[in-house]
């Protein structure tokens, strides 16, 4: 996303306000972000959604979504849920405006998790016949 790691203040300032940026609206799931939600443009395909997951599930030949690839083709709705929230949980960490590790814990995230579930859910439902979703997921793979 373009977080700076430096001990500069105004280095610091700018990812705090990109921290504020990026969660506003969801901005960061969203290929390119407005100053509004409906300016937003290109749902669930950041291109660091794609980075995240190929880089858990597909980096090596060794990674599970190789080894089993039946049961990621197409990409699990639930998996993709959770990369988002693995999303979040990354651009947490940079809240301060410099990098500080926050664990990935079930007790922090579970309900971020269950929100971009039933997300994905509601996005599924309003495209109805036209399958995006199901077409998301299988180019993810």
């Amino acid at each position: 996303f373009g977080f700076e790691m430096s001990a500069d203040i105004g280095a610091q300032t700018r990812n705090h306000l990109l921290v504020s940026e990026l969660k506003q609206d969801l901005a960061f799931i969203f290929h390119a972000h407005g100053t509004y939600l409906d300016k937003h443009t290109g749902l669930y395909t950041n291109p660091v959604i794609q980075q995240v997951i190929n880089e858990v599930l597909f980096k090596n030949k060794s990674d599970d979504g190789i080894k089993w690839a039946k049961y990621y083709n197409p990409f699990p709705q639930v998996a993709f849920a959770l990369a988002l929230t693995a999303i979040k949980c990354a651009i947490d960490e940079w809240a301060s405006g410099s990098c500080e590790m926050i664990s990935f814990k079930e007790d922090e995230y579970s309900g971020v998790f269950y929100s971009h579930l039933t997300s994905l859910d509601e996005f599924s439902k309003v495209a109805g016949k036209l399958d995006l979703l199901k077409k998301l997921l299988e180019q993810v793979y």
